[in-house]
């Protein structure tokens, strides 16, 4: 593990690119509504469920990090959060995604938006654990252990 001189944030990558910054969840969350808060909460839960993460907020977002960040929520809106999932393979045939950004044919970032506790489908679910399996890097060795 790599520790930012600046920062003190971790990572497995030295130099690992990043914004620097006393950033909190809190500061993420000023001035939002309760509903969308609770919505940021609602996803957390259900993430936990999955397994154990640490929260990095940033400037604009709060990504989600086991041994790599694997997840982010990137916008809190009056009625929605829009999250995304960084994945190995493109799932461009479901529902659950608005949109796909393809980083060198290396990771692909799903973007969803939950509107409410209903968006939390057991397709959401599937993805989200294997965004989980890419921040544990499994991908890089698909026989390591949690």
């Amino acid at each position: 593990m790599w520790t930012c001189p600046k920062c003190g944030h971790q990572f497995y990558n030295k130099n690992q690119s990043h914004s620097c910054g006393g950033y909190t969840v809190d500061d993420f969350l000023k001035g939002k509504t309760e509903y969308s808060i609770g919505l940021f909460n609602d996803f957390l839960a259900e993430y936990r469920k999955i397994g154990q993460f640490e929260l990095h907020p940033v400037k604009t977002r709060v990504a989600l990090l086991t041994q790599m960040r694997f997840c982010s929520i990137n916008k809190i809106a009056a009625d929605h959060i829009d999250i995304h999932l960084v994945l190995t393979e493109l799932y461009e045939h479901t529902l659950c995604f608005y949109k796909i950004d393809n980083l060198a044919n290396r990771f692909f970032v799903h973007h969803a938006r939950i509107y409410d506790h209903e968006d939390f489908t057991a397709e959401l679910h599937h993805y989200m654990a294997m965004a989980y399996e890419v921040g544990n890097r499994e991908h890089i060795d698909p026989g390591k252990k949690k």
